[in-house]
């Protein structure tokens, strides 16, 4: 059969298709005059439209046939046969897919703007072909609206314990509203989340867009290991203007190959900029950012305003957000954007699996002087070895066996037989309060399953390190008595920065309820960006960039 017949019978049968599905379905007042109800009840049926990239829908199926049958199957973007004020902006709006970090393709805008001025032109007028540009815009426009409102993927399929249900939208009445109101391009715009977070970063993204099409091909230097200021060499011309395009330097009125003190500033700009120790050296890993290509920058940004749409639209009141891959801390007063408190934190190690689970809780109290009840895992795999050759080893790191976590539950002396029971969980090892507890002096608790919480450390030394993936997953913060206030600063009684150091320096562990539970987010994103202009890239250290990439390659529909 060649091209043109088969065509031709494929578009018999489609006709005949939706010819006898209309016939099968009751119909509703007013589907008489309707000659598009049947192209339109048969796409809706079969759940797949041929003419788009991702062409099957079984996840907004229910929504678009909800949507169609309250509308009597009639076309909700075309009217008398050409394209309606409406169908035109958000197309428009569809074309903006790329400034706000998604795929054009994967909407088929092009395919979309293409249609629509086919159809305005009196082209492909036919019933069938105004059923199919109908249902065709419509699943677009319901993809776009869940895309920027939550994101693509849920977090939860990718192991995050971020909740995005109490956001879903209710489509069909979302695009009802589009399809009638006088700007829908601005209702669609809307969607996006309105933290200061976001917006920071899309603004970031359209400068890293403009750079990676100016520098298709961006240098790629090959200077010797440690590499220090007062050195030459040949590429030093180069970096110089690299760092000045990127923004890392003003421009320099200096032509030679020594790296002088005004270009190890704007490398020391750089590292920072990309969670390396600011010293100006440049070595492997230096070198590494340095010939990373920008293409690669803008698809890190791309992920890090995905996974920005799986937090609240807005946030009412004070957080806290840990962004994991640059080992920070923030605390907010507000949904503005500049943070009342930021500091360094430590995560869980990536090399031994003891990555520090994504998730939101609440924050519920601040206990003082803890206890650390020390988890069985760690228990079974890192103290039983060493109580077995020293059972010494408890006393002189103030640590004891007990039958459970009580405040005054009694204490075994370690012999075999309590040593053995601890092997099998049936007796427990924690450590007294006191300095040298690996809690430190105060913990600050928010119920979870992952048994995560903030606490301070007595090892104080390890935050001067650029990367700080050093827990066995729970957060070590760097200001613990900052933190305390800003935690505090809500309750009835006044706990200054005198009364929390004396809490933590007191002789019996105490524990203060929140008046009002605080929320907390174990945040994940390889890239922020500030008000000021300036972003900052992280190592992926868990690898879940290359995990959602991966997800968001195989296009929709994404599991729900």
């Amino acid at each position: 059969m060649h091209d043109t017949s088969w065509l031709n019978f494929l578009a018999w049968l489609l006709l005949w298709a939706g010819s006898a599905l209309a016939a099968d379905t009751p119909e509703l007042p007013g589907m008489a005059d309707n000659p598009l109800a049947g192209g339109i009840q048969a796409l809706l049926r079969e759940g797949v439209h041929p003419k788009l990239r991702w062409s099957q829908f079984p996840d907004m199926q229910p929504a678009l046939q909800q949507l169609y049958q309250g509308n009597q199957f009639r076309p909700l973007w075309t009217r008398e046969g050409r394209a309606s004020s409406q169908a035109k902006a958000v197309v428009a709006s569809l074309a903006e897919a790329s400034s706000r970090g998604l795929n054009p393709e994967d909407y088929d805008t092009k395919l979309l703007h293409d249609w629509l001025h086919q159809i305005d032109s009196g082209q492909h007028a036919s019933p069938q072909n105004l059923a199919s540009f109908d249902v065709a815009l419509s699943l677009e426009l319901m993809r776009y609206a869940s895309s920027l409102y939550v994101g693509r993927v849920n977090p939860q399929h990718v192991n995050f314990g971020l909740d995005i249900a109490p956001k879903k939208l209710d489509l069909p009445a979302l695009l009802k509203d589009l399809a009638s109101r006088h700007d829908p391009a601005e209702q669609v715009s809307a969607l996006e989340p309105k933290l200061k977070l976001y917006e920071s970063l899309k603004h970031a993204l359209a400068r890293y867009e403009q750079l990676a099409a100016a520098n298709p091909e961006p240098p790629q230097f090959s200077f010797p290991a440690k590499f220090k200021p007062g050195d030459r060499h040949p590429e030093i011309k180069t970096l110089r203007l690299w760092m000045t395009t990127l923004g890392d330097m003003p421009e320099s009125a200096h032509d030679n190959d020594i790296y002088d003190k005004d270009l190890a500033a704007g490398v020391k700009s750089f590292q920072k900029r990309h969670g390396l120790a600011a010293d100006g050296v440049i070595g492997k890993t230096t070198l590494a950012a340095l010939n990373y290509p920008l293409s690669a920058r803008v698809k890190q940004i791309q992920l890090g305003l995905e996974r920005l749409r799986w937090l609240p639209e807005r946030f009412e009141g004070r957080y806290i957000i840990v962004n994991i891959p640059s080992f920070e801390l923030f605390a907010f007063s507000d949904d503005l954007g500049r943070p009342d408190l930021k500091m360094n934190v430590i995560v869980g190690e990536a090399i031994n699996g003891r990555n520090t689970p994504v998730f939101h809780s609440d924050m519920t109290y601040v206990n003082f002087r803890p206890y650390w009840n020390v988890p069985y895992k760690i228990t079974a795999k890192e103290y039983l070895p060493i109580l077995l050759r020293n059972p010494g080893y408890l006393a002189r790191n103030n640590m004891e066996i007990v039958p459970n976590f009580s405040p005054n539950a009694p204490v075994y002396e370690p012999n075999l037989d309590t040593i053995a029971q601890l092997s099998t969980g049936a007796l427990k090892l924690r450590q007294r309060p006191g300095p040298k507890n690996a809690l430190g002096l105060v913990k600050f608790a928010f119920p979870n399953t992952n048994n995560v919480y903030l606490h301070s450390t007595p090892s104080q030394g390890l935050f001067k390190k650029a990367r700080r993936d050093f827990s066995h997953g729970c957060i070590r913060v760097e200001d613990p008595v900052g933190l305390a206030e800003y935690v505090l600063a809500e309750q009835a009684e006044p706990w200054t920065r005198e009364r929390i150091e004396e809490a933590m320096k007191a002789d019996k562990p105490k524990i203060v309820s929140l008046k009002k539970s605080l929320p907390v987010y174990l945040f994940y994103s390889t890239v922020l960006a500030d008000d000021s202009g300036d972003v900052m890239f992280f190592n992926d250290i868990y690898g879940h960039d290359q995990i959602l990439q991966d997800l968001l390659a195989k296009g929709f529909p994404y599991p729900v």
